[in-house]
């Protein structure tokens, strides 16, 4: 009698379920809403497989270790993008698949609301599905669109689950995007490198070089200071914010706004606008770190105008990127060079932080030269 074939172990059953679920990627929009059922019923089924491990005795093990790290590892390999969120749609973490749909870094993710990448009129929707999973209201799915990926939607799948080493429960989001078009195989090899990505680093090293020689080439420190700041707005988001000087004592030294539709009271109220009443260059200036952030429920990180009005809203910014300006000596805050993008413009991506750190660095070395500024400055 034949020997009937051994079972395979639960762990590598569901890796080849997922193997398959990961090529099936390649299936029509149309066959993605059984198969997103599909990922989510293999992920309900690890979580539980891992609450059974953990009530299960078990020798001592070291701190740390335990149902979060399998958790983990299955989440980082889902074949689709996954986000875990609590009931405020604020990430607890992010796979690597949803990091590249969103172009929201994984290193940046923790705490940020994932609405914030949606096109303000999906926001409210996701915001209240979220919520009424978390309460236990029962799974759901949704059309969702990012600012990044104008030209159709997305569809969110949310489910409530209680992730190991997470505390509470949370709730998934399973986003299903549209497919590249062109298949993928020996006929059509997957490119190495990203050419748009290419293309963008070779932008910015330009930008870089037309910085630094306005800054060598300018009529006085303060208009050098103010064509460098012009050329990064350009090149780098929608408005472009300078402060300068002491912590006690700081001021704004340019603003540039939009060139397609100048708003003149709104860039008067920028101007006027005292350093220290804007949040986000405050804290800037005063811990010498960079801060990046999408605009979402946060409305107060420029302050507001004469009328209270916050600026965030009437800039309609969505996302913000500040920077110091450091001295020679590495330690002392110079200024802040903040960054703004609004409507459907993509979050900074790390690259271009970089870039604008590089830029802040040599305003810095002007701005130290000047005299006005600086650690010895009076």
């Amino acid at each position: 009698m034949s020997r009937p074939p051994e079972r395979e172990s639960g762990v590598e059953a569901l890796a080849a379920r997922l193997r398959e679920l990961r090529a099936a990627r390649a299936h029509p929009p149309s066959e993605y809403p059984v198969l997103l059922d599909a990922a989510l019923a293999e992920l309900d089924h690890a979580v539980e497989a891992l609450r059974r491990a953990e009530r299960a005795p078990a020798p001592p093990r070291t701190p740390g270790a335990g149902a979060a790290y399998p958790f983990k590892a299955i989440f980082e390999h889902l074949p689709w993008p996954v986000i875990l969120t609590d009931e405020q749609t604020a990430v607890r973490r992010l796979n690597t698949a949803a990091a590249e749909l969103t172009g929201l870094p994984q290193a940046y993710a923790a705490g940020r609301p994932i609405a914030a990448l949606l096109r303000p009129a999906d926001r409210a929707a996701l915001r209240a599905h979220t919520a009424a999973v978390a309460r236990g209201d029962g799974d759901r799915s949704l059309p969702v669109r990012l600012q990044r990926l104008p030209d159709g939607p997305l569809y969110a799948t949310l489910t409530a689950v209680e992730a190991p080493g997470e505390g509470g429960k949370d709730v998934l989001l399973v986003l299903a995007p549209t497919p590249a078009p062109g298949p993928a195989g020996p006929g059509h090899p997957e490119p190495r490198s990203n050419p748009a990505a290419v293309v963008r680093q070779a932008e910015l090293t330009a930008l870089l070089d037309r910085t630094a020689r306005a800054l060598l080439g300018g009529a006085s420190p303060s208009s050098a200071l103010g064509a460098a700041a012009c050329l990064l707005r350009d090149g780098l988001a929608d408005w472009a914010l300078l402060d300068l000087g002491p912590q006690a004592g700081p001021f704004r030294v340019a603003v540039h706004g939009p060139t397609l539709s100048p708003d003149a009271p709104l860039e008067k109220a920028f101007l006027r606008q005292d350093p220290r009443a804007c949040p986000v260059a405050a804290e800037v200036m005063g811990s010498g770190t960079a801060a990046m952030a999408l605009a979402a429920d946060d409305l107060d990180r420029l302050g507001t105008d004469e009328d209270g009005t916050p600026l965030m809203a009437r800039a309609e910014v969505t996302s913000l990127l500040s920077v110091p300006l450091t001295a020679s000596d590495g330690t002392t805050a110079l200024g802040a060079l903040t960054l703004l993008r609004t409507g459907a413009a993509p979050p900074f991506s790390l690259l271009e932080a970089g870039t604008a750190e590089i830029a802040a660095g040599h305003l810095a070395l002007v701005a130290e030269r000047d005299g006005t500024v600086g650690p010895g400055a009076g």
